[in-house]
């Protein structure tokens, strides 16, 4: 790890930093324009509900994403440029960060092609004009490696504020940025120069910090009976009996192969485990101690959801920040891999099939994937939906929306051209936001117009006196049918107690 030491390169006659800085003005000039183009997804229409009911914390998730799209709807209204526009900007700091990160710890050549190995990986470059809790996590975990490459070199009192500043942020958005915390305490304890560290007033004030910025999460939580930790509990299976799985093992590689890139996944693992050969056979030093923290910033949460694996189903998103780390190791070892005739063949391939692959997922037409297979196909009719929804609640006088579930309800709140709160059917106990918010009044005069999958609708019948069926939408996707919703009219003949 070693920096530039005699004239710094230069490309199409600029210096490693402003190339990054075009490439990414570049990048981020055309997701600003995609993000306008692209239908909204379920999950961030929920999200999107959250910001128009701010909180200190939320059934599963902290408190920036709710908050980031308050932010952008400010400044550019209900839209999707509203609610994508900090998502955007996050994956434009992330990458910024991701070239500080690997100058830091090797030059500026390497910081550059850090840069271009992370904007042809499928996951960042379509997940950053997404508004989901990732562009925040992304953002947060490589500006905390940043300060905390910092710290540890300067041991500045400031430096380790803005760490748990970074860490605590981070958590607001996603809980998994909290295993950072784990990095880090392995790096000091395995870096014997940086040992004295953990004595230090500054590691204390580190967690200080982040103690301080996650306590809105914590006092939410405390207030609603812990449901975030009981959600999480739920989903990781926890209080059920381990099972293995291999299916659900080898279906998680095989997932991150492909929104990572079969060749580049291929290239980042084979970049781990040669550099922890390296560094489990070296005596750690200050000449190689920033490999030692890129790899357990990556293996904190790779080894973690890989664990998880052995029993559940793991998003495919769910890992991504752990690459961030992974992406400046091998640009940094990029020298060496270009050495050879066959690394330069295998690299170049990849990079190239990683930006074919990604320019594909930004129009999947070409594909004819399957709707299954495709996840444009999320976005598909909701729009005809809520038209339909918008017609028949006027025809018919309907003054409250009800949705089976919370990403129903949601998008047909942002679609219908007032965006009205639309309920969504409870859950006992609360299995989502929604489960903690109001629940729809079922009295007279209301009328109620029910979006609903299910046929009979058995759901409500208990609770109106009359439900009549209005019409059905069918949702095709490349000529085979998608979804199908059915719209009741829901009421009670009279008012109750009098």
């Amino acid at each position: 790890m070693h920096a530039d030491s005699i004239s710094p390169p230069r490309f199409l006659g600029m210096s490693a930093p402003w190339a990054a800085a075009l490439l990414i003005a570049v990048l981020t000039i055309f997701r600003l324009f995609f993000a306008t183009w692209l239908p909204m997804l379920p999950d961030e229409t929920y999200y999107f509900q959250w910001s128009r009911h701010l909180d200190a914390s939320y059934f599963s998730k902290g408190p920036a994403v709710a908050y980031t799209i308050f932010a952008g709807t400010k400044l550019f209204g209900d839209t999707n440029l509203g609610v994508r526009f900090f998502a955007v900007m996050l994956s434009a700091g992330t990458a910024w960060q991701i070239f500080l990160l690997a100058r830091r710890w090797y030059d500026e050549t390497a910081a550059l092609v850090a840069v271009l190995i992370a904007g042809v990986i499928p996951l960042y470059a379509v997940g950053a004009v997404l508004m989901t809790i990732d562009p925040l996590s992304a953002f947060f975990w490589v500006w905390a490696a940043n300060l905390f490459s910092k710290a540890v070199r300067d041991d500045r009192m400031i430096d380790w504020l803005l760490t748990g500043f970074a860490v605590g942020s981070g958590f607001l958005g996603k809980y998994l940025n909290a295993l950072e915390l784990v990095a880090f305490l392995v790096f000091l304890l395995l870096a014997p120069a940086r040992r004295r560290l953990l004595l230090r007033p500054g590691f204390w004030a580190m967690l200080a910090m982040t103690i301080f910025c996650i306590w809105p999460v914590l006092w939410w939580n405390q207030l609603h009976h812990w449901a975030s930790a009981t959600q999480l509990g739920d989903r990781g299976h926890v209080h059920d009996h381990f099972r293995f799985s291999p299916s659900t093992f080898l279906g998680f590689f095989g997932n991150q192969a492909v929104v990572i890139s079969p060749l580049l996944f291929l290239a980042l693992l084979f970049t781990a485990i040669v550099t922890f050969i390296a560094v489990w056979r070296r005596k750690i030093s200050t000449e190689n101690e920033g490999e030692l923290l890129l790899l357990a910033l990556f293996l904190s949460v790779f080894l973690f959801y890989a664990i998880l694996a052995l029993h559940l189903r793991c998003e495919p998103n769910w890992p991504a920040v752990s690459y961030l780390s992974l992406i400046v190791l091998l640009a940094g070892r990029w020298r060496k891999i270009l050495a050879s005739s066959a690394g330069r063949i295998f690299l170049s391939v990849a990079f190239c099939f990683g930006w074919l692959q990604t320019v594909a997922l930004h129009d999947t037409n070409a594909l004819h994937l399957p709707a299954r297979m495709d996840p444009m196909s999320r976005t598909v009719g909701w729009s005809d939906i809520a038209a339909r929804a918008d017609q028949l609640r006027k025809q018919y006088g309907a003054d409250v929306l009800i949705a089976d579930g919370y990403k129903e309800a949601s998008v047909l709140a942002f679609e219908l051209p007032d965006r009205p709160f639309v309920y969504a059917l409870r859950h006992d106990p609360p299995a989502n936001q929604f489960d903690l918010w109001p629940t729809f009044p079922t009295t007279a005069p209301h009328r109620i117009l029910w979006v609903t999958d299910d046929a009979p609708p058995t759901a409500l019948q208990n609770q109106f006196d009359t439900i009549t069926p209005l019409d059905r939408v069918e949702v095709w996707f490349r000529g085979m049918p998608l979804r199908a919703y059915r719209f009741y009219l829901c009421e009670n003949r009279a008012v109750h107690g009098t």
